[in-house]
């Protein structure tokens, strides 16, 4: 669900990818430039963008806050469109570093938004180019070592396998099902209810045979043969590390995937079409081995994918997830990364993998 805008008092109202709904609304002004500058945050929020956590967008709302006090201050009432050169380097020079990068990424978002027409040219040129307030020097990110790193190749490789071949042995299961309500409450016929209705809860699974979630839930529950059927967020994490271990694609080259970015060249040969980072389109030749590992996701993923909505069927990496607001995903947060990684005894760091 896109970010919205929301009028009198201005804010934004959004829903990031793991379900969380967020709402806020920012009473300052001058009104209108709190309003373009939403929209440049609206545009940068999941699904559009990489915002996706309450937490990144109350930093973006704080340089927003203080950006439009300043310009308050100084008499400036007007939107965007109307902010002069000098006065925005006025604001940039004594910002601090961190206001100074949220309110450069609102404007230039929402300049490209309205396609590179709002901002004067003067101030466009001045928001794409140098920081005023200069990033400090850091120690760069130890890449994986040699044994880190095949550990995290094996424990996904495994992860990934031991789930496919849980998937298989359900398909067979199903095919040997019937309808639970006249053939019984069965493991076969379980999967069979779940590979013709999608993923299911106790509740709906009891509604359909006319009993309550109590029923199903007291003799074992759905989610396990759901889970066996349509794989969940860590088997998703598994396949995309995997692809990049593969490919060297960095993680946001491989999170933005598309089924139409692949391209079957022939029996054995995919031409990946993929976004790294802010610089243009890119395309890779495969090695086998991820060839192979696509083939075995795109067929782990068809049952889910014909369940889903139409709209998210595109995606590579769509899973169902039982918690959450939103059922159907198409993203993994970086928090949810790091605790499959815990689970497994690994440090999953999308920064140190870009590293290495």
């Amino acid at each position: 669900m896109p970010a919205e805008l929301i009028e009198s008092p201005a804010g934004i109202s959004c829903v990031f990818s793991d379900g969380r709904r967020y709402r806020r609304t920012v009473a300052v002004e001058p009104a209108v430039l709190v309003r373009d500058l939403l929209a440049g945050l609206a545009a940068m929020i999941h699904p559009h963008g990489g915002v996706d956590s309450p937490g990144t967008v109350n930093t973006y709302l704080q340089g927003l806050r203080d950006i439009a006090r300043f310009m308050r201050k100084r008499g400036a009432g007007g939107g965007a469109g109307t902010l002069s050169r000098g006065l925005l380097a006025e604001y940039w020079m004594q910002a601090g570093r961190f206001r100074e990068s949220v309110t450069r990424r609102m404007l230039v978002s929402f300049d490209t938004a309205c396609g590179g027409g709002a901002l004067q040219p003067g101030v466009r040129a001045l928001a794409d180019g140098r920081h005023f307030a200069t990033r400090p020097l850091t120690s760069p990110l130890v890449p994986y070592g040699e044994q880190e790193w095949e550990r995290l190749h094996q424990v996904c490789r495994q992860a990934a396998d031991e789930a496919f071949a849980k998937h298989r042995r359900a398909l067979k299961s199903a095919a040997r099902g019937q309808d639970p309500r006249t053939g019984g409450w069965t493991a076969d016929n379980q999967r069979w209810l779940l590979m013709r209705l999608g993923p299911l809860s106790d509740q709906q699974a009891g509604a359909y045979l006319g009993y309550g979630g109590t029923w199903v839930n007291r003799r074992g529950g759905i989610r396990a043969a759901s889970d066996e059927l349509f794989p969940d967020v860590g088997v998703v994490i598994a396949y995309r590390l995997l692809l990049g271990i593969y490919t060297g694609i960095v993680p946001d080259g491989i999170a933005g995937l598309g089924i139409g970015d692949i391209d079957w060249a022939g029996d054995a040969a995919v031409l990946l079409d993929y976004v790294k980072g802010r610089t243009a389109a890119e395309s890779r030749t495969l090695p086998r081995r991820a060839v192979r590992l696509l083939e075995q996701w795109l067929e782990h993923s068809a049952a889910v994918r014909e369940h889903a909505p139409a709209g998210l069927r595109d995606s590579l990496w769509l899973y169902y997830s039982y918690g959450g607001r939103s059922r159907w995903q198409t993203t993994t947060g970086v928090s949810t990364q790091e605790l499959w990684g815990r689970r497994h005894g690994l440090s999953v760091d999308r920064r140190r993998i870009r590293t290495t």
